[in-house]
């Protein structure tokens, strides 16, 4: 009877292992095919970037209008966030926020769903920022990426640009940002700063903006994006961009520039909405 009953227990212990190991083979296989369709969404993402350059030199006479029978609308903007977060990366400036329950969000216009606001970044150079208008370029530009989750591919995701030029005067809003650059002068350095409505810095407009298909990189990631280009120009002081210079990247070197370099339009149209 005893060794029957050690016969079973050795038979069931040898039944459990077998089952442990065939799951754990079976998770070990799911993650294997998890990071192969990662890999290869991630190679179309690239494939699909390399069509989409960004940024570009957006000339009027080149510019198709469209009047859009819809506004753009902002909604939860003006709402007060739980914290907002501030980073240097290395290569740039990336500010996010949490807001657990209404994010804020933009919609209407010719866009097809609602999209939730991400981060921002900004862009800065000793010549130009990034985007230009009509062979005018900018000390500074600030873009802020947003999500559609119920989009996938070019689509899911749409960034916002607001363009600074030097001004003798300091930009009130982004004096929040500039006034605590030196906090997070390191890379990968973060600071969290008091809540202030996004609404302050990332004012909401309702037309006079550029539409066009395009790549957004904060220096970490890089993927395609419906570009939103506002074509009212804010300032920006000569020490509020000294502040966004006196940066570090990971070798140490100083942030002097990390504005991409202008891209060909190629077949793309640009679209202007009045």
């Amino acid at each position: 009877m005893v060794l029957t009953e050690n016969s079973r227990f050795v038979k069931c212990l040898v039944s459990c292992v077998i089952s442990v190991a065939f799951i754990m083979h079976l998770q070990s296989g799911s993650m294997i095919i998890q990071d192969v369709m990662q890999m290869a969404a991630n190679a179309r993402f690239r494939a699909k970037s390399a069509h989409l350059p960004s940024p570009i030199h957006i000339l009027g006479p080149k510019v198709f209008r469209r009047r859009l029978q819809f506004p753009l609308k902002w909604r939860h903007y003006d709402l007060m966030p739980e914290a907002i977060l501030l980073q240097n990366n290395g290569s740039t400036v990336i500010l996010t926020t949490s807001t657990p329950y209404l994010r804020p969000e933009i919609s209407g216009g010719e866009l097809e769903g609602r999209y939730k606001f991400v981060e921002a970044t900004f862009k800065w150079g000793l010549d130009r920022s990034e985007h230009c208008i009509d062979s005018h370029t900018f000390s500074l530009e600030m873009q802020a990426l947003h999500r559609c989750p119920k989009k996938r591919g070019p689509f899911e995701y749409l960034t916002i640009s607001y363009l600074f030029m030097l001004m003798p005067f300091a930009n009130g809003p982004l004096q929040q940002i500039s006034d605590n650059l030196r906090s997070i002068k390191r890379p990968e350095s973060t600071i969290e700063l008091p809540p202030f409505d996004l609404q302050r810095l990332m004012q909401p407009f309702t037309g006079g903006y550029y539409t066009y298909q395009g790549t957004y990189d904060n220096g970490d990631i890089s993927m395609p994006t419906i570009w939103i280009v506002n074509s009212q120009i804010f300032g920006v002081s000569p020490q509020q961009m000294s502040q966004f210079r006196s940066l570090c990247r990971h070798d140490c070197s100083r942030i002097s520039t990390n504005a991409r370099q202008l891209q060909p339009l190629g077949d793309r149209c640009v679209q202007y909405h009045p």
